[in-house]
């Protein structure tokens, strides 16, 4: 699932969120974690374009793992062949279980779209079959400071809050 902008500057101010609000995510989940029974793995998925043959699959996996470890110009000529293959999108889950229940397994993507836009219901994290639906999204402004850089204090405290609720809708 694709989000949709209000505006190219709705797009762009999500974009300049979207890092730290990963970085305050895993920190906010790992800091759940450490609270709770639960266990949690993380896991990526790769979504394809349609029509995308096994073997260009393939080929990606096998350049992307050639990737690791190489000298630079080993690593522009790998990119090179990477770039004319179809290009996957990649998809970030957190799988949560514990002892005698169900998984529960939440959208990381999704989750930073939640602290990146204006109302943090845009997207829901907790994937439950179906793709959310997506509503237009504009930035929260309150996670910029006066000079329009991230004010990692209030990025901080819409995660910690929003990570919060996930935790205490998991079943008991």
């Amino acid at each position: 699932m694709k989000p949709q902008f209000a505006t190219p500057l709705a797009r762009a101010q999500i974009d300049q969120l979207m890092q730290p609000a990963l970085i305050r995510v895993v920190d906010n989940i790992r800091k759940q974690l450490d609270k709770t029974d639960w266990q949690g793995k993380y896991e990526e998925d790769l979504i394809w374009p349609e029509g995308t043959p096994d073997l260009q699959k393939q080929e990606y996996t096998d350049l992307q793992k050639r990737l690791h470890g190489v000298g630079p110009e080993e690593h522009d000529q790998v990119s090179i062949l990477i770039s004319a293959l179809p290009q996957p999108v990649p998809i970030y889950t957190l799988r949560l279980t514990k002892a005698g229940k169900t998984d529960e397994t939440v959208d990381i993507w999704a989750l930073c779209y939640q602290i990146c836009a204006l109302d943090s219901r845009t997207l829901d994290s907790r994937t439950e079959g179906d793709s959310p639906e997506a509503s237009v999204m504009e930035a929260d402004l309150s996670l910029f400071d006066e000079a329009g850089e991230v004010d990692w204090r209030s990025i901080d405290e819409k995660t910690k809050a929003i990570v919060e609720r996930i935790f205490q809708a998991l079943p008991t």
